[in-house]
């Protein structure tokens, strides 16, 4: 590119924390086509690509501006996965609200919310008998949908693996409790 100057990761986290916005417009045109051809092979449109990516470059800005804030992967890799997560997520409501639409129209199934609610109050109820940690990153990451690594970086944990583990302890220990109090015929129909 005639004029322009190209970053390594390092200067270009340099440059995103002064808030040089030419960085920004690198990393952004520099995972364009990568990103483009991630979402129109997933069910995604032009104004998709330039929505998940805008969210995404401000994303990994925003990260990338903490002061504890530490590269571990080349940047555009963090990018694409931030840009895929953003992607999924938008798929994964996308399919949530036609769900939802198909379930207003079909009046039989009226009840069904109240059921699922009662369920959900119940799980709840027994998620604060687990403990804070527990509590904390069950709720992140079935309710607030985080991945392992965002997860870690909230509740401390050495590393995303080290979330799973204890994901994995917290939602036996959960399971535990609901056993204990109910049976499965409780739950269906």
């Amino acid at each position: 590119m005639w004029g322009r100057r190209e970053w390594n990761d390092d200067t270009l986290v340099t440059e995103i924390r002064k808030g040089n916005k030419e960085a920004l417009v690198q990393l952004y045109d520099g995972n364009y086509a990568s990103i483009k051809s991630y979402i129109l092979k997933n069910s995604g449109s032009n104004d998709d690509v330039d929505d998940i990516l805008q969210e995404a470059v401000i994303a990994v800005w925003q990260k990338v501006a903490r002061p504890d804030f530490e590269l571990t992967a080349k940047l555009s890799t963090f990018l694409f996965a931030i840009a895929k997560n953003l992607w999924l997520k938008s798929l994964n409501k996308a399919k949530r609200t036609e769900l939802m639409e198909d379930h207003h129209e079909d009046a039989a199934v009226s009840a069904m919310p109240q059921v699922e609610s009662r369920d959900l109050q119940i799980v709840v109820r027994y998620m604060d008998k687990l403990g804070d940690t527990c509590k904390r990153l069950l709720h992140l990451f079935y309710f607030e949908e985080q991945d392992m690594k965002e997860i870690a970086v909230k509740l401390n944990f050495a590393n995303a693996d080290t979330a799973k583990a204890k994901k994995y302890q917290c939602f036996k220990k959960l399971e535990e409790l609901v056993k204990t109090h109910f049976q499965k015929s409780d739950f269906i129909g």
